[in-house]
């Protein structure tokens, strides 16, 4: 009795910060990060001021909470592609995550601007750190794929690649955050910084392939500019 009694109490409780988070987002995509009051949010999603601090926390909180389920959801994505060729596993990277991003545009912007905000100041709450770590993690594991496949020499540590795929990928997120390009652009232009790098140490075969992408990459950016 005691072990269903818990096991309520935790989907009950699953069932709450759900709600919280769902209109959370809502608010976000509609009115940006500003326009979010935890006692408004409280109401929306029928709960108490201080069960939204006891499940997720303060506004901060709730925002980190959302990007890292956004995080949790790419992860989840790729997940099909854990034996799929090293190649796909990297575009799935950015595919994937800019599909999650291009299905909530409004609400990922206001997001990822809040997020900026929070960054910045002294007294962030530090989990951002996680939501970076995980993301270059995805990008260094379809390059330890490429070593196991001979497509990369290991010249360059798996991690490094990852570090610098990533990096260049959330300079192509920032740009998309604020307007300077649509997502077309921010998934070409991601997908062109992660082949850059495994080109950086591919072998020579491989190389060609990467370098036959990017060159079609450039002719697709070209038609969506006309566009």
């Amino acid at each position: 009795m005691r072990m269903a009694e818990s096991t309520t109490r935790s989907v009950n409780k699953q069932r709450r910060r759900d709600a919280i988070l769902g209109e959370a987002q809502r608010v976000i995509g509609e009115q940006g990060f500003d326009a979010l009051n935890l006692r408004a949010l409280a109401e929306a999603a029928s709960v108490t001021v201080p069960t939204i601090y006891n499940l997720i926390g303060s506004k901060d909180a709730v925002l980190v909470a959302l990007i890292e389920q956004a995080v949790t959801r790419i992860e989840d994505a790729l997940e099909s592609f854990g034996d799929v060729p090293a190649l796909e596993q990297a575009e799935a990277v950015v595919i994937q995550s800019t599909a999650i991003f291009e299905a909530d545009e409004n609400f990922f912007r206001a997001a990822m601007i809040a997020g900026e905000h929070i960054d910045s100041r002294e007294d962030h709450l530090g989990r951002s750190g996680w939501i970076h770590a995980r993301s270059t993690e995805m990008a260094a594991q379809a390059c330890r794929a490429g070593q196991r496949e001979g497509l990369l020499r290991g010249d360059i540590a798996s991690g490094t690649l990852g570090e610098q795929m990533y990096a260049l990928y959330r300079t192509a997120l920032y740009d998309w955050t604020h307007r300077m390009i649509s997502i077309e652009e921010f998934r070409c232009i991601a997908l062109r910084g992660f082949y850059v790098c495994m080109a950086a140490d591919a072998t020579d075969a491989f190389r060609t392939t990467l370098l036959d992408r990017i060159a079609a990459l450039a002719e697709s950016r070209v038609v969506v500019k006309a566009a």
